[in-house]
Order: C-alpha cells, then structure tokens, then sequence
C-alpha cells in the first residue's frame, strides 16, 4: 500500500486516524523511554528526569509537550527505574556490596555471640561498611593511650579474623570522653583520639595485618554516644570503631 493511499484512508475515516496516530505516539513513547532507561540505569533520578523533560512529543490535542508531562497525562508511572532494574536483571552496585557484606558481618556476629565479646562490642551493617565498635570501658583508661589487658584480648579474637577477609579496608576511629587534657604528650582531645586510633592500628601491624589496608583516624570528643555526665558514660564514649569496607575493583 503505498504512502498516499494509506492518508488518504486514514483522512477518510476519523476513528481509524484517531487511533492510529495515538498509537504512533504511544510507540514513539514507549521506544524513548526505553533507549533512555537503558543508557541512564546508573544515573541519579533527578538527571535522569532532566534529560527526560528534553524530549518532547505531540499529545492528542496537538500541542508540544514534555514526554514527562505526556506520561503524568495518561496516567504513566515516572519512576520506572527500579520495576525496569528488576525485569532486566540490574542490581545496583550498592546491593551488590551490601550481600557480599553479609558473610563478614554474619561471621563476626557469631564469633561475637560465641565469646566473651557480646557486651563490649556492637556490630551494624550500614550501606556497603560494616561498622563494628568497642566499648571504651576494656579499651583505655581516661586520659591514657594504653591499651588495656581487656583489649589486647578483644583485639587478639578480631585480627584473627580481618585476616581471613583480606580485601576489606579497615578503617580505626578513636574517640576521647569530653574531659579536657592539655600535656606534654597529648595537648587535646585531638591528639589523644589519634593516638588511641595509631595505637590500635600498630597493635594489628603487629598481629600480621598488612598496614595498607589500615587508617587511623582521631575525632576527639565531637562524635559522643552519651552525654558525658557519668563515669560510665565518659568510659562508653572513649571507644574505639571500626569501618571495614570492601575494596572495589
């Protein structure tokens, strides 16, 4: 059939012009949503809905409109991305981390729950880091970069660990009480959380953990879990934290 016979039957009967033009447009829709879902799958949703917004279509009354404004007419979900994920097998490269960050995080909960470490240490997995955190009361005395017996310990049962999951960076974060101090070796909050961090990483140096793995970190007494307004308290916010995330290829 050729072009001119096919206007013309489409001139000649309303109904039949009407349906075929609005599924021209459909098609066209539904093609333009698909190239862009597939090349914007990484993109963030707000530059994927401004690139959107540049393409423009007809709608039924032959006005120019946005495709986004053509969709929200006829009723169309604007955030397809994760139904689309879904049917098309993608994951986000966060889940991806965050399942693999499963087995370390279900191991060290059991070696927790299975020895002496279930009341001084707390375990969360948030995003793709396993944030693991000692309590300060088994880690340092007040004012002090020393470890204590109790932490040597705890130390000793993690490293053996962090071992077995060599591709994991381990991030060390010391914390202080809000007690001042201003000494010769330590003349503030500051110095004294990065030397308890320092302190903590040299500890695992020693236990065969490869140092580049490792960071030190020192945060002084701005990040507190509790009000400092006992000695507990105090004792609880000298702690000690560890960010272990995977290393991405």
């Amino acid at each position: 059939m050729s072009t001119n016979s096919l206007m013309e039957m489409i001139e000649a009967d309303d109904i039949g012009g009407s349906w075929f033009v609005t599924f021209a447009d459909m098609m066209t829709l539904i093609l333009v949503f698909f190239i862009l879902l597939y090349t914007l799958v990484d993109h963030e949703f707000v530059v994927y809905k401004e690139l959107v917004s540049s393409v423009e279509v007809f709608d039924s009354d032959g006005n120019k409109v946005s495709v986004i404004d053509y969709a929200i007419q006829n009723g169309l979900d604007m955030e397809p991305l994760k139904p689309i994920e879904e049917m098309i097998g993608l994951v986000p490269a966060s889940q991806v981390y965050e399942n693999i960050n499963q087995t370390i995080f279900k191991e060290l909960e059991s070696m927790i729950d299975n020895s002496d470490l279930s009341e001084s240490v707390d375990l969360e997995l948030i995003g793709d880091k396993v944030i693991l955190q000692i309590d300060g009361r088994f880690l340092f005395q007040s004012g002090a970069s020393d470890l204590k017996n109790s932490a040597r310990a705890i130390f000793a049962n993690l490293g053996y660990l962090f071992r077995q999951y060599a591709d994991y960076k381990i991030g060390i974060r010391g914390h202080t009480d809000n007690r001042d101090i201003s000494t010769a070796q330590f003349p503030s909050n500051w110095e004294l959380s990065a030397i308890r961090a320092t302190t903590v990483l040299r500890f695992f140096i020693g236990l065969g953990l490869d140092p580049e793995r490792m960071t030190a970190t020192g945060y002084a007494d701005f990040i507190p879990l509790v009000d400092n307004d006992t000695a507990e308290n105090r004792a609880r916010n000298r702690r000690v934290e560890f960010v272990l995330e995977k290393q991405k290829d």
